[in-house]
């Protein structure tokens, strides 16, 4: 980060209040140029939401705050070091998902334990319980802060079948097969399938279902989809895997440095660009399920791939699969507090609880 202090005219400042509504009106901003790293560079969020976002800060703050942004997949990384850099003050602010942190902050991952929400709008409002406990792990395991956060659709299986797998597919479909997943609760889950978990970064996930080393991979659809992963796989499996958060932290030592001022001002920027983007996820998750099968596609070609789903009975045998191996293992490995911090935060939203053994 670049920053010093200047003084808003008083035509800038009015230009400001326009902007923000007015609380940041006739205010002293930093200077400032934020180093950020954004998420997959193929991600309709990252291309239609995140870097435009970036982009209009100059204008917001009367050319104050800029930023450069670069994707952590065209700097060639996994995502799972994505905040230990943060942590190191290599940048200013990164793109993270709770499932690459868990092994230093296993709390995170209650947020979304997989097989638990099947809705969008559900999800927000776990997001919001979570909120302060999230950000209480940030700062405490890479002294960071949760700036905002944004919701993938909902998570899918993407496989390559055999005809009759695809003609009879059920449950015991999944028995055996090997599945990419991006953490320890989805190897859970997966685990809870009958399947073999096999954790990669995403940008492995092609090549591997090419060569056949995975059979299928757990991940968004708009991802799914950016990847090209058509290509490699033939049928778009709704195995009811909930979803996957991503989430935007900025280095504790750079927010420090900021005045009050230009805090608030970011503060509202990106509550502005988290709703839009909560009002993005349910429009992304229609065009992508017609994307990844046979159209119409708003965003290119159809993959042409396959639909298909659990039965009732299915979904139901699931369920108690997850509530009896997803969701007590991931309590043993949060800790002695994890169990009271969810039932007060995401349980209250899911009507559930988690009690102690």
């Amino acid at each position: 980060m670049i920053h010093r202090s200047i003084k808003k005219s008083a035509v800038a400042a009015l230009a400001m209040s326009t902007i923000l509504g007015g609380t940041a009106a006739m205010a002293d901003l930093n200077e400032i140029q934020l180093q950020v790293v954004v998420g997959n560079h193929t991600d309709v969020f990252t291309v239609n939401q995140v870097v435009p976002f970036f982009e209009q800060l100059s204008d917001a703050s009367d050319q104050a705050i800029s930023a450069h942004t670069v994707s952590y997949t065209t700097l060639g990384l996994s995502g799972f070091e994505m905040m230990d850099l943060l942590r190191l003050g290599t940048n200013d602010i990164s793109w993270g998902v709770p499932g690459y942190i868990a092994g230093e902050a296993p709390v995170v991952e209650g947020m979304e334990l997989p097989g638990l929400t099947g809705d969008s709008s559900v999800m927000f409002k776990i997001q919001d319980a979570y909120r302060d406990l999230f950000n209480e792990q940030l700062g405490e395991h890479f002294n960071a802060r949760l700036m905002g956060w944004s919701q993938q659709p909902a998570l899918q299986a993407y496989c390559r079948l055999e005809d009759d797998e695809l003609e009879n597919f059920s449950l015991a479909t999944m028995k055996g097969l090997s599945v990419r997943v991006h953490s320890t609760t989805f190897s859970d889950f997966a685990e809870s399938m009958g399947a073999i978990p096999v954790t990669m970064p995403f940008a492995d996930v092609i090549p591997a279902l090419e060569r056949g080393v995975i059979d299928c991979a757990i991940t968004s659809p708009s991802a799914a989809y950016g990847y090209g992963i058509g290509q490699v796989a033939n049928a778009v499996v709704d195995v009811h895997a909930g979803y996957s958060t991503h989430f935007y932290a900025m280095n504790l030592d750079t927010w420090n440095g900021l005045n009050e001022e230009t805090q608030s001002f970011l503060t509202e920027q990106f509550a502005k660009v988290e709703q839009d983007m909560r009002d993005y996820t349910p429009e992304v998750e229609a065009t992508m399920a017609a994307c990844l099968t046979d159209g119409p596609c708003e965003a290119g070609e159809p993959s042409g791939m396959t639909f298909v789903q659990l039965s009732e009975e299915d979904s139901a045998d699931l369920r108690e699969r997850v509530e009896s191996v997803v969701v007590p293992r991931w309590a043993k490995r949060a800790g002695k507090d994890a169990e009271a911090q969810w039932n007060a935060t995401a349980g209250q939203v899911l009507g559930m609880s988690i009690s102690a053994e």
